[in-house]
């Protein structure tokens, strides 16, 4: 391994250490990633010229730029879900039925799953912590709500062919069909949810939700809150075409808003209405500069040749005929999501193994990119997301109260699988 590698570690794992430690060192955890990002960008380039780094450069611009865009229209688009009333609504559907605390928690994490799978696991934590912060859930609990809507979403985009970033690259690769990862993922995912769900919804506090008063902005309309979710519902469509989902999501909000102002000049809108077009003011710029570095981060990783050498280091030069390195690099890669992104080591994975493994392997593959991201928080998209939009589930938090029952929801997950598979 070359000095700039060498350099390259140093300063991810430096960061990675920095953000852990945001609140004792007082420095943001955006501007640690910014910082280390962009830093590690100019030592993987330096001494390098030529079209390679033109081409690197351009394609983690290209991945930033499809992230951010997805999540400010999702962030927009759960604003206005907000604004029109539906999470009231939600909440004051669920009071009425007097739900304990625990019975609320094992509802949001089926909705949580359930949503995941159908739509992906970014979109569902965003909605789901939303809803959560409707529901008067006392703060210790919904730190504990907020950790388990990240692993809950995390294992149902792991058994769906569009729930996560690395499904989507499998299934479009041909390694398995949309139904071969539904059916042989879903009881290892259900496995890699249930587990942490009952841990966590055991640690809870059992205290009464207390309704509190909150003033009526604006009347339901539920034309709009149906085009609202339908915007997901695009995300997902576009795959089809070979699209990327933002533009779903882009598409599905200019909907959305012609929709708003056409009301709004009918009259049937009020005057509060035309506040949506003005959201994108209300969006959390410190979660999306936290991507953008991280994805930095990540992309002077994979330029570098790091993350490739991990995965040969992995599974070995040769794997073709060798499942039990096949399984265990799987599972391993999994682990290793936790910490890396999981999307450029699935890549090199799909460009190292042959063509002709059987799809059960994908499926494990599925399940341990998936879900080995909710072992530490920023290990997924779903996780960063969370924790930008809640201060107080900070790294530290997550470890303390969710790393563990999300390891053995892990561990539940790959030996559920090879007792299908394997025995």
């Amino acid at each position: 391994m070359d000095i700039q590698s060498i350099l390259l570690l140093i300063i991810f794992f430096g960061a990675f250490i920095a953000i852990a430690l945001e609140h004792t060192i007082s420095v943001n955890k955006s501007w640690i990633a910014l910082f280390a990002g962009s830093l590690m960008w100019g030592i993987a380039a330096f001494g390098k010229t030529g079209g390679s780094l033109e081409f690197a450069i351009a394609h983690t611009s290209s991945e930033i730029f499809q992230l951010i865009i997805f999540l400010m229209g999702a962030m927009v688009i759960v604003e206005m879900l907000g604004h029109f009333r539906f999470f009231t609504w939600l909440e004051n559907k669920l009071m009425n039925f007097n739900i304990s605390n625990k019975k609320l928690f094992w509802i949001m994490g089926i909705i949580t799953f359930i949503a995941s799978s159908l739509l992906d696991n970014l979109t569902s934590t965003l909605v789901m912590i939303q809803i959560g912060k409707h529901l008067c859930i006392k703060k210790k609990n919904f730190n504990y709500f907020v950790i388990n809507t990240v692993i809950a979403a995390n294992a149902g985009g792991a058994m769906s062919p569009v729930g996560d970033v690395t499904t989507i690259m499998m299934w479009l690769a041909g390694k398995f069909t949309a139904w071969q990862v539904v059916i042989s993922g879903f009881i290892p995912s259900v496995v890699a949810w249930i587990i942490p769900q009952y841990l966590i919804t055991n640690k809870i506090e059992v205290v009464e939700r207390e309704s509190k008063e909150r003033e009526e902005m604006l009347p339901l309309q539920w034309g709009i809150i149906i085009l609202g979710f339908a915007t997901f519902g695009f995300a997902v469509l576009v795959n089809m075409l070979h699209l990327p989902p933002f533009f779903g999501i882009i598409f599905g909000l200019g909907i959305v808003a012609i929709v708003i102002d056409i009301k709004h000049r009918r009259g049937s809108l009020r005057e509060k209405a035309t506040k949506i077009v003005n959201v994108t003011r209300e969006i959390d710029m410190a979660t999306i500069n936290f991507f953008v570095g991280i994805l930095l981060a990540v992309g002077a990783l994979h330029y570098q040749g790091i993350l490739t050498e991990v995965a040969v280091l992995i599974f070995g030069e040769n794997p073709t005929d060798n499942y039990t390195a096949i399984i265990t690099g799987h599972i391993s890669l999994g682990l290793l999501s936790s910490v890396f992104d999981n999307v450029p080591l699935t890549s090199a994975v799909i460009q190292m193994l042959p063509d002709n493994i059987h799809y059960i392997y994908w499926v494990l593959l599925a399940i341990t990119a998936g879900t080995g991201g909710s072992i530490l928080i920023i290990g997924s998209a779903a996780g960063v997301a969370a924790m930008g939009q809640v201060d107080t589930v900070t790294f530290t938090e997550y470890l303390k109260k969710g790393t563990i029952p999300a390891l053995l929801g892990y561990a539940g997950a790959v030996a559920t699988w090879y007792l299908m598979f394997m025995n």
